[in-house]
């Protein structure tokens, strides 16, 4: 069955939330299901799955919203945002409002980790009138989940500390103290005696126990289990490596399609597309909306300022295989603070990441593909049709790759690259052979870009050893092309990737480049930045450099002007 995906704003105009409707194209529907995600790094690792479930869904007659939670994700609002507990738990709310608005009568639910926990405290709170509810590893308890994120934390980085009752640290996100007490409202154990819904899955992990409490408290509902041995390869590992559980995932559409309901007509109606999510009354107020770009219909957010925009389009770049929100949702927080200075700003995903449409037989994680170089100029082209040259590209890690090479291509006014990966000029090789004629020299790229991802140094070594005798089309210093060209390069490196060579950073070409550096280039290593800006010490350095050139430099913020970044320079 052919399905449909809109994105769309729903909620408080105060606080607008984003989802995504995935529904049958012909608009008869056996009901609704509202997709309840993990929050934060188990967010990361469980999209591309959520994604997946909806579309599954869809094709077998369901309507689903997936959405984010106030303050993650695209939607409005903060991250460190007061009454956690209470604001992710009225966006279930909202979500499951929106759908009945639609005159959709059967809703049922499924949410994943604290999504499963957030979806049974909201249903004992507001009588959701569920028609089935699916609880996917639950977190038994705000609590409980805070302890697990800071003993994986522990075990990640030897520098932790953990306390129970403190702020909690983990990989990008940081759950503060006031936070951190609102999560520990949240236990599915003590809700009340009410049925959280007409039917009840749970899907619980088989190497894990659920706590007698929590048992006696789901016994009591009309409840049917079963267990699952995919979380360890969703949750468990680096997101960039999460597994699809396909297994699970035909379980719970199983078990959804179970009551044989009649298809009903549901209304197709124009959904919210633009909204106001930050209104700083010493600010333009910003709007956002989404956008189609290019050939492929790549999905992208726009956030500009509601009076006059100025200055170049600043297009920020996937990192890795993840969507377009960026580290710790770096790349909404900046384009919302950027486009309250008066700068446009679109953050987007490239073709079979995030929420752009998945190409035929491309890999669940695409890395390098070369039609992103081909994504990047169409999608400038789509917004700033006028003078696609006008732009700053930033990227981390593969996106900074992506930037360079999109800054040559764009002729790009500026460029920002942080953590580039070693093998910068390898990787331009590999692609220009791509583009060959020749079919034996682009089948030997595919098999060169192998080794180049795992071997970096290696690879890079030999590249450098070879450059005398290879061809001057393959031979490209490609950070310093851009600069040439007369784009406006900033790189932020970490001192980690001086790896295996930590304390002879002239062996960096980065750091040899200093010594000489045009005026267009600007270079630095960030005390405690480590690769994937994960460490929110490091992060922050790094964003306030990056936050006063980008200001100061393109948008005419005087230096003398107090910028409002929260962070110490280094």
């Amino acid at each position: 069955m052919h399905t449909v995906e809109e994105p769309l704003w729903f909620g408080p105009s105060e606080g607008p939330l984003v989802g995504w409707l995935t529904r049958p194209a012909d608009a008869l529907v056996r009901g609704g299901v509202v997709l309840a995600p993990p929050i934060g790094r188990e967010a990361r690792a469980a999209r591309r799955a959520i994604r997946y479930l909806a579309i599954s869904l869809a094709q077998h007659g369901f309507v689903t919203l997936r959405f984010d939670y106030q303050g993650t994700g695209d939607s409005s609002g903060a991250f460190e945002g007061p009454l956690r507990d209470r604001a992710w738990t009225q966006s279930v709310v909202e979500a499951v409002k929106l759908l009945r608005s639609l005159g959709v009568t059967s809703i049922a639910a499924v949410g994943m980790r604290l999504g499963a926990t957030l979806l049974g405290q909201a249903s004992a709170d507001h009588d959701l009138a569920l028609s089935s509810l699916v609880l996917w590893d639950p977190c038994e308890s705000g609590r409980s989940y805070l302890r697990e994120l800071g003993a994986l934390e522990a075990l990640r980085r030897n520098d932790v500390q953990f306390d129970t009752n403190a702020p909690i640290e983990t990989s990008e996100f940081v759950f503060t103290h006031q936070a951190a007490d609102d999560l520990r409202r949240l236990n599915l154990a003590n809700l009340g005696p009410g049925p959280l819904a007409d039917r009840v899955l749970v899907v619980s992990r088989d190497d894990r126990t659920i706590s007698k409490k929590l048992f006696e408290r789901l016994d009591q509902e009309s409840i049917e289990w079963e267990t699952t041995s995919e979380q360890v390869s969703l949750l468990d590992i680096d997101p960039l490596d999460a597994a699809m559980p396909e297994k699970t995932m035909g379980q719970i559409t199983s078990w959804l399609l179970e009551p044989n309901g009649a298809t009903q007509p549901f209304a197709v109606t124009d959904q919210a597309t633009r909204a106001i999510v930050s209104n700083d009354q010493e600010r333009s107020a910003v709007r956002e909306y989404f956008v189609q770009l290019g050939p492929r219909q790549l999905f992208g957010v726009v956030s500009e300022p509601t009076n006059e925009v100025k200055g170049p389009l600043i297009v920020f770049l996937n990192v890795s295989n993840e969507e377009h929100t960026g580290p710790a949702r770096l790349w909404v927080e900046l384009a919302r603070r950027w486009a309250s200075h008066g700068l446009r700003c679109l953050r987007f995903d490239l073709s079979g990441l995030g929420d752009s449409p998945w190409l035929p037989g491309q890999p669940a994680h695409p890395l390098y593909d070369q039609d992103w170089l081909t994504d990047i100029p169409d999608a400038v082209k789509a917004v700033s049709p006028e003078d696609p040259s006008n732009v700053i590209l930033i990227g981390l890690c593969s996106g900074a790759y992506l930037a360079a090479e999109g800054a040559l291509i764009l002729k790009a006014r500026g460029a920002c690259a942080i953590n580039p990966p070693v093998g910068n000029d390898v990787l331009h090789a590999i692609s220009v052979m791509e583009t060959s004629r020749r079919k034996s020299v682009r089948a030997l790229a595919v098999q060169l870009k192998v080794p180049a991802l795992r071997l970096r140094w290696i690879t890079a070594g030999l590249f450098d050893a070879c450059r005398k005798v290879l061809p001057s089309a393959y031979k490209v210093d490609l950070m310093a092309t851009v600069v040439k060209n007369g784009t406006d390069l900033m790189v932020l490196a970490s001192l980690q990737d001086l790896y295996p060579f930590p304390r002879v950073p002239l062996l960096r070409s980065i750091d040899r480049s200093r010594v000489v550096a045009p005026k267009n280039y600007v270079a630095k290593f960030v005390p405690e930045l480590d690769h994937s800006m994960h460490v929110v010490e490091g992060r922050n350095r790094a964003v306030a450099l990056l936050d006063r050139h980008v200001l100061e430099d393109f948008a005419g913020v005087s230096p003398r002007d107090d910028l409002g970044t929260p962070t110490t320079e280094e």
